[in-house]
Parts: structure tokens; C-alpha cells; sequence
């Protein structure tokens, strides 16, 4: 039998990827594991590689082509088989699986302690953040393609998500949920209607079309099709916005005491070609607070609270076409050099479209620094799960300003104000980030 090369999924949020670019040509011999192509996904370049041994009979999948995971991209042929005209590769079924309830790990420290080190055991009622996904390919395209499985049983919607799904008689169990959990939101429901051309029933309430849409382009425009990365981007922000309850708090640190440790730390580290950076004492700073003050570390999880055991920083990286989230895992019980090299490594990485799934899937907090821009100030979009982001500012007149975007529905004002405060505190007295 024939070989069926299917679009794999490379990431676990990953729903569709871009073929970039065929390493191999019809005809080639392959071996399993050779790469046969690149495939840009929501986060990264990534290779795909032969998952059998053979002569690559058919290319199917055209460069620059966006493909649903489980589609056919290739047919590989074994040696000396004939594959028939007729032959039709099959694509995959894709079933949104609801996710098994978690077990409280086995409680061997003290609760509401530090964060404890990658590979120890799991604190009771705290979680591993990479077992928190951001939203899926809302209903759209996977309705429209048929590759959606119905789910059974009670599916949890908006009520004003039922009365449209109702009108426009479609299943609820066939919509991807892009709300807390899963949660199947108007804007799915107008989504997979659009794709499949169901018309709403007269008096039927809608939600608000995107803004955004142009009725059409004129002379002179140019229409650059969307990256998996930016349609993830703006699923996921969109998303943020519309369903965490953000408030933001704002404070500026004096940055005197810290540029002068730093110049002194920086000459003795000078000779192990080491070299920290102002972001490296914002997130060894972000790490402590966090430590201090576990209640903030933590996530919004429908009926309970995730308290996160170890504290991993995202570190927002602008590359081309978007930016991604690298994670410093575990940064409560690193040191800056230490901090300073990781981090240099996966910006790196990031540029290079190398990153690898573990390296920014999950963190329990995210810094995005845009001083080095000329911008004083601002407010950022918390990247769910998580609960909560640092806006960082250029320092100006010596101080910098910092603004903290809260999910009320998991940090208070009091507790929010006590973190950024924590934060300033580490930054203000620099000789306490080396404890």
C-alpha cells in the first residue's frame, strides 16, 4: 500500500500550517526521518519529515498553500509498487477531545511555597502551565471542511451562543469554542456560519461582524494573505480582549541604582562573555515577585484556580511576520547569567524560526518591553491562560515606567498592586536579585 503523507501537527495548538518550501522532488528516494519539506506553523518554521521508507510518488500540497492538520500534503511509494491512476490519499479525521478532569498530584511540600524545580514531584493543586492551551481554530474552517467529529452530550455555550447556533439549525457539538474552556462564544457561532453560508433566521440576534472587513479593495491596495502566525496572533488577542476582564495598574521604578549595579556586575561577568541586560533584571525581578506572592501566579480555569508550582517567565520576542512568546522555564531559581545566556539563546531561536514547542508553549507570566523603542508607556493584551502581563517602558529622566494588565477574575486589585509593587522593590534594590 501507498504511503499517505499527512499535514502532521507539529505544536499543540497547531491546527493548520503553510507549506514553505519541498526539500524533495517527485522521484526522490526517502528513508524514514529524511526531511521532506518545511511547514510554517502559528509559531515557527518547522521540518516535516518521511514516515516511511520509499520513492516519493506524488506531491500533492503547493508551496505556500494553508492546509488543515490530517490533510494529505504527499503519497510516498514503496519500491517497486505501482500506485493505481485512481489512487486518492485519505485525510485524517480531526475530533476535538474534551480533556479528562486532572488528579491533585500527591502533596510533598509545603503549600504556597517557592516555585520548585523542573522534575519534582507536583505540588497538590498546582499545575504544569503546558497543560493549558490557548484557543483552537474557532469552528470555521474545520465545520466548513467537514473534518470537525459532532461532540455528544451537553456542550458549554453562551446563551446568546445557542440562540444563534439555533436560528441557523447548527450543531453546537461541531463548533470549537474559542471562550474560557472552550466555550462556544456568539462570534464561533457567526464564524462557522459565515464559512458554510447558513443564513440567519429574521429576528435572530447576531453578534458584531469583525471590525476591520474592507467592502473591497481599490486600485492602488495590495492584499498580503495572513501568516499561521498572525491568524493565531489574532484569534488568540482577539479573544483575550473580548472575555478576560483586564484592569491595569501602573507604576514607575527608579532605574538609578539598578543601571549602576548593573555596570559593576556587568565588569566582573565581563570575562565569561557575559553581559546582563536591563530585560534580564526585569525578569529575574518579575520571577521574585512572583515567588513571593504565589497567589499571582496562577490561572483562570472555568470552576477553579490553577496555582502554578514553578514560576516561567514569556518573554515577548518581535520577529517577521508577528512575535512569539519564548519561555525562561523555572526563573524563581535561576540566576542572571544564567537568565542573561537562556534568554539570549531563544530570541535566537525565535528569529530563526527554530524554537521548539517546549520553548513557548505554557508560562505561567509574560513581560513585553518596548523601551527599547522609544515608548514611555503602555498597556498589553494578557496572553491567556495566564493572568497576567508587564507593559515595560523606556526609562526616562531615570525612572521607568511599568504597567501590569490584571484577569480580575483571578488577581484582585489589592494583590495586583502588591506584585507590581514587589517588582518595583527588586528593581529598586538591585542587590536582591542575586538572593
Amino acid at each position: 500500500m501507498p504511503i499517505d503523507v499527512l499535514m502532521p501537527q507539529l505544536s499543540p495548538t497547531m491546527t493548520e500550517g503553510r507549506l514553505a518550501k519541498w526539500l524533495k522532488a517527485p522521484g526522490d528516494e526517502l528513508r524514514v526521518g529524511d526531511v521532506m519539506a518545511e511547514v510554517e506553523t502559528d509559531k515557527a518554521t518547522m521540518e516535516v519529515e518521511a514516515t516511511g521508507d520509499g520513492i516519493l510518488h506524488l506531491v500533492i500540497g503547493e508551496v505556500g498553500a494553508d492546509l488543515a492538520v490530517g490533510t494529505p500534503i504527499a503519497v510516498i511509494a514503496r519500491k517497486g509498487e505501482e500506485v493505481p491512476a485512481d489512487y486518492a490519499p485519505v485525510a485524517k479525521l480531526i475530533e476535538k477531545k474534551e480533556e479528562a478532569p486532572r488528579a491533585p498530584a500527591a502533596s510533598g511540600a509545603k503549600a504556597g511555597g517557592p516555585g520548585q524545580r523542573k522534575g519534582a514531584p507536583a505540588r497538590e493543586g498546582r499545575a504544569d502551565p503546558s497543560s493549558f492551551r490557548g484557543p483552537e481554530l474557532t469552528a470555521g474552517a474545520m465545520v466548513g471542511a467537514g473534518m470537525v467529529e459532532i461532540r455528544e452530550g451537553h456542550v458549554a455555550a453562551t446563551p446568546l451562543a445557542r440562540k444563534m447556533a439555533d436560528a441557523r439549525g447548527l450543531p453546537l457539538g461541531g463548533i470549537m469554542g474559542t471562550g474560557p474552556r472552550g466555550r462556544v462564544v456568539a462570534y464561533d457561532v457567526e464564524n462557522a456560519a459565515r464559512v458554510i453560508a447558513i443564513p440567519m433566521a429574521e429576528g435572530a440576534p447576531s453578534a458584531a461582524a469583525p471590525a476591520g472587513v474592507l467592502p473591497e479593495v481599490r486600485e492602488g491596495d495590495t492584499v498580503e494573505k495572513l501568516s499561521p502566525m498572525r491568524k493565531a496572533i489574532a484569534a488568540k488577542l482577539t479573544m483575550a480582549k473580548q472575555t478576560v476582564p483586564h484592569f491595569y495598574l501602573t507604576r514607575s521604578a527608579s532605574m538609578a541604582a539598578a543601571m549602576a549595579w548593573r555596570a559593576g556586575v556587568n565588569e566582573k561577568l565581563a570575562a565569561d562573555g557575559v553581559k546582563l541586560s536591563v530585560n534580564d533584571l526585569i525578569i529575574r525581578a518579575c520571577a521574585l515577585a512572583l515567588r513571593d506572592h504565589p497567589a499571582a501566579n496562577a490561572a483562570w480555569n472555568g470552576d477553579s484556580l490553577v496555582m502554578f508550582g514553578n514560576v516561567d517567565i514569556s518573554v515577548a520576542v518581535s520577529i517577521d511576520g508577528g512575535l512569539v512568546t519564548p519561555i525562561v522555564a523555572d526563573a524563581a531559581n535561576k540566576g542572571l547569567p544564567a537568565i542573561s545566556s537562556e534568554m539570549k539563546e531563544l530570541a535566537g531561536a525565535a528569529r530563526a524560526g527554530k524554537l521548539k514547542p517546549h520553548q513557548y508553549e505554557g508560562g505561567s507570566f509574560s513581560i513585553s518591553n518596548l523601551g527599547m523603542y522609544g515608548i514611555e508607556e503602555f498597556s498589553a493584551i494578557i496572553n491567556p491562560p495566564q493572568a497576567a502581563i508587564l507593559a515595560v517602558g523606556a526609562t526616562v529622566d531615570g525612572r521607568m515606567k511599568m504597567t501590569l494588565s490584571v484577569d480580575h477574575r483571578v488577581i484582585d486589585g489589592a494583590l495586583g498592586a502588591e506584585l507590581l509593587g514587589s517588582i518595583v522593590g527588586y528593581l529598586e534594590q538591585p542587590e536582591k536579585l542575586e538572593a
